[in-house]
């Protein structure tokens, strides 16, 4: 098979990426705006709940916020991006996540003041779609913090630390409670404002990235090497290369949706409850961070290409959702969850780089917010399973996308999405 941009990552590479990380302070700027970024979304359900509960006596105010407002962000969230890239991602990033953090700012007030629904609605929208829309810019806002000789490690680290911001947001949730529910969404007001002033651009780091490159004696190019000479009307939708990328991201969620959602009722077939699914969840999130560690020290000694990566990843997931629903015994359980957070960081910190080496640097926003988004529909769809078919058979239908994602790891391969590229360029 040819080779292609996402099976050759960029050489040399370091001997100790996570200690040059470590060092980098640009890169600890974004990493921080990152974790403040991502904390109201997970915040949001519980905080909304809790809060419609306590000001309305009802918690269906909070819920319809969460469900009429989350959906259409997440699918207008692409066309957002694009905005944003014709505006000046590096520019308008930081401010819209201000104005966002305004928003739920005003969610939190209002439900102290009792606002109209259709006030506490609008504004929980705004706040919702800065928050969706500027993920995929957050994302390629890395190019510009680290050598591009470093950005798998600086994933595989952020993918570590994202297990932080999904086990601590409900904690974050629960301590301001104690004080108030209002002070909870205020909290997530705050961390985008905190996020926006992190990101907002310092001419220093430029010079600091320049001084990186210079120093292994290979600059990056002006367009940091991304997609060389791909036309700006390729895009995302006529990239092959780019859609397998999305269905890896899609059969992704769909592992993590079909375990986290399914570790009740799967536990609950054996005689357990509540206690055993955390457990299994637990071990599921700490193999994943300890997975994500030694693939940031390791990422760029290893010999194999991005899709290879991906496709062995696939394929040992695969082996351990039927694991997880075919054994029997307490231990075969956890050997089947500790085996897919194995893979869980290092395919997340792979399936993020890749799509970097093969969409036009213009459309970059655009192409990290649909990724987001299907590896949204991916966990949703294991949600829809449960609700139609037993436990049983949706533990077995959870690889159900990897399987088209492996498939068309064959059917757009290099050679045929060069080729696809070339006529659409045409």
């Amino acid at each position: 098979m040819t080779t292609d941009a996402t099976d050759a990552p960029e050489r040399p590479a370091p001997d100790r990426p996570v200690a040059e990380l470590i060092r980098n302070a640009a890169y600890w700027r974004w990493v921080a705006a990152t974790m403040l970024h991502r904390l109201p979304p997970i915040m949001a359900p519980f905080a909304l709940v809790l809060a419609s509960t306590h000001y309305t006596g009802s918690p269906a105010v909070g819920g319809m916020l969460v469900g009429f407002t989350t959906v259409p962000c997440i699918l207008i969230a692409p066309l957002f991006s694009r905005l944003l890239e014709r505006l000046g991602r590096e520019r308008w990033t930081p401010r819209v996540l201000a104005a966002g953090g305004v928003a739920r700012l005003g969610v939190a007030g209002g439900f102290v003041v009792h606002a109209p629904l259709w006030t506490l609605f609008v504004l929980s929208l705004i706040g919702n779609m800065a928050t969706f829309g500027v993920g995929g810019a957050i994302r390629t806002l890395l190019r510009t913090t680290v050598p591009q000789r470093l950005i798998g490690s600086a994933l595989s680290l952020d993918a570590v630390l994202v297990e932080l911001i999904v086990i601590g947001a409900p904690f974050v949730v629960v301590v301001c409670a104690l004080f108030s529910p209002a002070y909870a969404l205020a909290a997530m007001g705050a961390a985008m404002l905190a996020a926006a002033l992190l990101l907002w651009p310092k001419p220093s780091d430029a010079a600091v990235l320049q001084d990186a490159n210079e120093a292994t004696g290979k600059p990056e190019k002006e367009d940091d090497g991304i997609a060389p000479g791909l036309p700006d009307s390729v895009g995302v939708w006529r990239n092959p290369t780019f859609l397998f990328w999305a269905l890896v991201t899609m059969a992704f969620g769909h592992f993590l949706g079909t375990a986290e959602v399914g570790a009740l009722p799967r536990v609950t077939l054996d005689g357990g409850g509540a206690t055993e699914a955390a457990v299994l969840t637990a071990v599921l999130g700490g193999a994943s961070a300890l997975a994500g560690l030694v693939y940031a020290w390791y990422a760029t000694r290893i010999g194999i290409g991005l899709t290879v990566r991906a496709v062995v990843l696939l394929l040992t997931m695969t082996a351990a959702t039927l694991v997880i629903a075919t054994v029997s015994g307490w231990w075969g359980l956890v050997a089947g969850f500790a085996l897919l957070g194995l893979c869980a960081a290092p395919l997340n910190s792979v399936m993020t780089e890749a799509p970097g080496y093969v969409v036009p640097q213009s459309r970059m926003s655009e192409a990290f917010t649909i990724l987001v988004a299907a590896q949204s529909i991916g966990y949703a769809f294991a949600g829809a399973l449960l609700a139609g078919v037993s436990v049983h058979h949706m533990l077995l239908l959870g690889p159900a996308t990897a399987v088209v994602a492996l498939a068309a790891a064959v059917v757009l391969r290099p050679a045929r999405a060069r080729a696809a590229l070339a006529a659409a360029a045409r």
